[in-house]
This record gives structure tokens, sequence and C-alpha cells, in this order.
């Protein structure tokens, strides 16, 4: 089969749903009037719409774009079992097995915890009845907050769309609602609890060092021209580091759409530029080692797992 997955996601789900404002195509959501705008965080309780994100390389995991009355209908898919207004849609066997644990997530911490596991695209857990809980949150730093949570045997199931960076908001809403069906009302104060959670993990995913905040007193670069250079790194691949007209600049990527990045002084041979995709955390680090028989940069954004060196070649 030929069929793009853009395509067939239109023929099989969208269409047969009516979910015309669904699409995972970047330029169909740009075509909306009617559309949500990235924003972020900018200090003091107040939000910028900063950033357009095209997602369309990543489009079977994270470039949908949707509204909440097609998602409404996409539930109702999932709690029929596959079929839609009475017909037939998806094989429902092939529906279960998404919603199947595939993998231990979050292992019981003691003898009268639960474990959580993960299905395909599901986060899957049991509540205090035993009934099977299925959620999952949408978007990274660069991305909008959404979230999805069901109990597939009480038919019921809820979605929360939002057009700014995660703070874990729709997840307190999913979480409160889903407390009050269950409960009568909201066990803690999930807003607080989320957004100490995404505040943790935002905070663990920034570099070390606040590029934003320069040095007292900055030791000096060498000349550019000794940055320059290509360079190498058997994972990310090729990084050209050029000096025109009195500044720095790398680029990196793939030939057919390669991105360049001003580099800032900063300290002594560090220099800094501004991180993009989808977990884009602000400014980041380039370090040059530019002495030795092998000079190098390591980019500490790229670097969290020890992948982050290039060397001059």
């Amino acid at each position: 089969m030929k069929t793009s997955w853009e395509d067939l996601a239109e023929e099989v789900l969208f269409r047969p749903l009516g979910m015309s404002s669904s699409s995972y195509r970047y330029s169909d959501f740009e075509k909306r009037a009617d559309r949500a705008i990235i924003h972020v965080p900018v200090g003091d309780g107040k939000w910028e719409a900063r950033y357009h994100r095209n997602a369309d390389s990543q489009a079977p995991a994270g470039s949908a774009s949707s509204s909440v009355r097609d998602l409404a209908q996409w539930l109702r898919l999932q709690l029929a079992s596959g079929s839609y207004e009475g017909k037939p849609v998806i094989d429902p066997a092939a529906l279960q097995t998404s919603h199947v644990p595939h993998a231990v997530s979050g292992p019981a911490s003691d003898p009268d915890a639960r474990s959580r596991f993960y299905a395909l695209g599901w986060n899957v857990g049991y509540d205090d009845q035993g009934r099977v809980s299925l959620s999952h949150s949408g978007a990274f730093n660069l991305g909008a907050a959404t979230a999805v949570s069901m109990l597939p045997g009480e038919q019921l199931a809820i979605v929360v769309l939002t057009n700014g960076r995660p703070q874990g908001i729709p997840e307190a809403v999913t979480a409160g609602f889903m407390d009050a069906v269950q409960h009568g009302a909201p066990a803690v104060d999930w807003l607080t609890f989320t957004a100490g959670v995404f505040q943790q993990i935002y905070e663990s995913e920034k570099p070390k060092v606040d590029y934003s905040q320069l040095p007292a007193t900055p030791a000096p670069a060498q000349p550019l021209g000794v940055y320059a250079g290509t360079y190498a790194n058997s994972y990310y691949g090729p990084l050209l580091v050029t000096e025109k007209d009195g500044k720095l600049a790398m680029t990196m990527g793939p030939d057919a759409g390669p991105t360049t990045f001003p580099l800032t002084h900063f300290d002594g041979d560090t220099f800094s530029f501004e991180t993009i995709g989808e977990n884009a955390n602000g400014l980041a680090g380039a370090l040059f080692a530019a002495g030795g028989p092998a000079p190098s940069v390591r980019l500490d954004f790229y670097d969290r797992t020890g992948l982050g060196t290039f060397t001059r070649s």
C-alpha cells in the first residue's frame, strides 16, 4: 500500500467519524480561521503567543490537530469498541489490543500499591474498584498541552485541550473530573499537584548553566576563526561552524533542511544558542575545546545522554 499516513487517517478515521476539523497536515491546520496558537509562560503569570510548530515529519506520533467536538467522536468510537453510531469502523480486537498493557511504566512501590502500565498509546491503570482506567497527555515544551481519560467500563471519557505549553492544567481537569465521578469530589488539589510534577520535569531538563545571565566579568573569546570548521558526530551528523562579519554561527541538521544557529559569546570558549524543537527550553551552551590534537565542541542541550560532542575533522 502506498497510501500516506495522512491520507489513511483521513479515509479510515476522520471521515467516517465526521471529524472535519482534524488532520495530520500542518497545512490544513494553517488554513483554518479558528485555530490555537502555541502560548508559553513569560513570567509574572503572563503568557505570549510565540511559536509555530510544523510537526509533519512526525505525523503518526505527534502532529495531529483537532477540536474538542471531533475528539468527542473519537472517544465515542473508543467506548463503543470500534463502532460509531452503530456502524463498525475499527476491528474491536485490534482496538482492544491498543488498550491492553504491553509494558510496566510504574512498578508498585510497596505490596498494597498498584502498578501502572503502558499500552499502545495509552497509560493503563486501575481504580479502587479494580476498573480499568485509560489516559494520556499530549505535548512537549513546544506544543499545546492536552489530556484524555477514560473509564471504559462506565462508558465515561473526558478530553481537555489547551493552547499553551504543558503546565499540568489539562491533567488536573481530567483527574479532578474522574475523582468527582468516582468519589463525589476531588481527593486532592490536582492543579497544585500536577503543576508541581510538570515543574520538576521542566527543571530536570534545563541546562545546568543559565546562559541568559552573563558572568560579571566574562573571559574573552579567542579569535572567532579558531572555532570555525567542520565538526562530526556519529549520532547527530555533521556540524558546520562559520565566522562572518565578526559573528559566529553553527549549522546542523539534514541536507534537505539544515538549521543555522547564531552563537553568542558567553564566557571564554563558551557560546550560547537558542534551542529549537518540541523540547526546546531556551538558551543552551556550545562549549568549545579549541586546542589540542582533536578540537571539539560540546552542545549541552544534545548531551543529556553523552552524545553531544562534535569533533572537528
